[in-house]
Formats: structure tokens, sequence, C-alpha cells
């Protein structure tokens, strides 16, 4: 009888331990999935503008070359930092409202006007 509950807990303790390596659901970081992308693809463009600079200082591209490209990147990193920019200010702007409504139900929960507080 012991035995067979000791396996059964090292079974349990087993499939609890191999679960998150097994499953297939991805797992996501906390916070908005838009924000997420956003930073994402920023730090995917910061990533081409290092490869850019690598790539001219070996030669392998004219200057002309190298300044367009670098242009574009720039433009479109800024871009993303202007969406991320938005939507971090809508959801401070989220935030302050749950705040101010959070803080108007603790305010309502007193006990009725005329009412006594129960104890």
């Amino acid at each position: 009888m012991d035995t067979l509950l000791g396996t059964t807990l090292v079974l349990i303790s087993l499939a609890v331990l191999v679960y998150p390596f097994l499953s297939r659901r991805g797992y996501t970081m906390a916070g908005d999935p838009t924000l997420e992308r956003l930073r994402v693809a920023r730090l995917r463009v910061y990533r081409q503008i290092a490869d850019l600079e690598g790539d001219y200082q070996a030669g392998d591209l004219i200057e002309e070359d190298y300044r367009q490209q670098l242009g574009e990147l720039r433009v479109a990193a800024a871009k993303i930092m202007q969406r991320e920019e938005q939507l971090g200010a809508v959801r401070s702007d989220m935030e302050s409202l749950e705040r101010e409504i959070e803080a108007a139900r603790r305010g309502l929960s007193g006990p009725p006007e005329g009412g006594d507080a129960l104890k």
C-alpha cells in the first residue's frame, strides 16, 4: 500500500515537472500583445541596422547604399517607436481610469447612507 502511494506521488510529481516541456501551447509574456509585437519589430530593425553597419564596415556596401538603407531603417524604427508611445499613452489612460474606478469603489464600500456599519 505504501509502495503504491509513493509510486503515485512520484508519477504525479514527474508529470507536473515534465508537462511544460511537452505542452504545445506557447507561453507569452504578460502585457499587451500588441506592444510586445511592436517591441520585437523594433528590436528586429535595430538588428538590421547593426547588420547594415557590419556590412558597410566590411566593405560590402558603398556609402550611398549604406546611407539610403540606414535612413530607411531609422524611419522604420521611429514609426514603430511612435506607435509604441501611442499605445502606451492609451494604456496609461486606461490604467488611470481603472485607478479612479477603484478609488470610487473604495469610497462606496462604506455603509449605505443612514445605515450602520456591519460588525
